[in-house]
């Protein structure tokens, strides 16, 4: 996935990281993380604040930016 132009302005304006490394090497916009059951608190807080119902076996998050302080 890439990100438009007014996207990544946006991110820069609020500190925000733009790229990550695929395993590949190829420079991307976005990640996906996998979140299950197993992985205890962090599961059931993700699965309240998106109101899901928790049923699946885990939880796929696509993350367009980072922001580390």
């Amino acid at each position: 996935m890439k990100l438009t132009k007014k996207q990544k302005e946006k991110l820069i304006e609020y500190g925000w990281d733009l790229v990550v490394t695929s395993e590949d090497g190829k420079a991307q916009d976005c990640a996906w993380i996998s979140i299950a059951p197993e992985d205890g608190y962090i599961y059931g807080e993700i699965v309240e604040h998106f109101r899901l119902t928790g049923e699946g076996e885990d939880v796929k998050l696509l993350v367009i930016g980072t922001s580390e302080d």
